[in-house]
């Protein structure tokens, strides 16, 4: 892969656009003047994305399924940053959340959760960090939860793939963060809800702040709780 491409600072790319967290934080980018670049499974993709775009912002759409771990995938991250406007910002927002226990769920089903809410975010940051750091900047963000804190017995697998994702961000981060490239989870602890203090769209100013603090203030971990004091704009 060509580790010269140029990154445009206004092109964010998110996997897993989904019409919560995922709309809010290309809403909340967008209004920053951002172009953003979809991928999702397909489910509600063009209904994410012409909302955004009936809003002004100027957005690429393309279905994948995160799942399968193919040359597809790969092949289509590949492209995105070898080209001279590649995405300065990456956001993995995937998730398989579905009941499951740990000691019922079949192993097809441990490795395709694996996949989504693990592996294919690793591949991500494998493809994009090489870019950024060959620029000198980029921001890589990763959407955590509060199962990494509290795994839940009904609900194990995104328990497990939460945790994991935290510490393969915390590791991203510290390849990353000496060439001037930011990477983080955001723990989002609590659950989504619209009308609440868990709003997406309260989230979404999270995401904006990890993006741009300053490299003297960047954290692994940023984390949105029930207390936590995000300026709105």
């Amino acid at each position: 892969m060509n580790v010269e491409s140029k990154l445009d600072p206004k092109h964010l790319l998110l996997i897993g656009a989904g019409p919560g967290v995922g709309a809010a934080v290309a809403r909340r980018f967008g209004r920053e003047g951002f172009r953003a670049t979809l991928i999702s499974r397909g489910d509600g993709l063009d209904e994410v994305a012409g909302g955004l775009r009936d809003e002004g912002m100027s957005v690429s759409q393309l279905a994948l399924d995160v799942a399968n771990l193919d040359d597809g995938y790969r092949a289509t991250l590949r492209a995105l940053y070898e080209v001279p406007d590649a995405p300065a910002v990456l956001v993995y927002n995937a998730s398989l959340l579905a009941p499951d226990g740990i000691l019922t769920s079949t192993v097809e089903h441990l490795r395709e959760a694996y996949d989504v809410d693990v592996i294919a975010a690793v591949v991500a940051a494998q493809i994009a960090a090489p870019v950024m750091r060959a620029a000198g900047s980029g921001t890589i963000l990763f959407t955590g939860g509060g199962f990494a804190d509290h795994p839940v017995p009904a609900l194990a697998t995104i328990s497990i793939g939460k945790a994991a994702l935290r510490a393969a961000a915390t590791l991203v981060a510290a390849e990353v963060g000496g060439d001037g490239v930011h990477a983080a989870s955001i723990t989002i602890a609590g659950q989504v809800a619209p009308g609440t203090a868990f709003d997406a769209n309260n989230i979404a100013e999270l995401f904006w702040t990890a993006h741009t603090d300053g490299p003297d203030g960047w954290l692994a971990e940023y984390r949105f709780e029930p207390d936590a004091e995000i300026a709105l704009g």
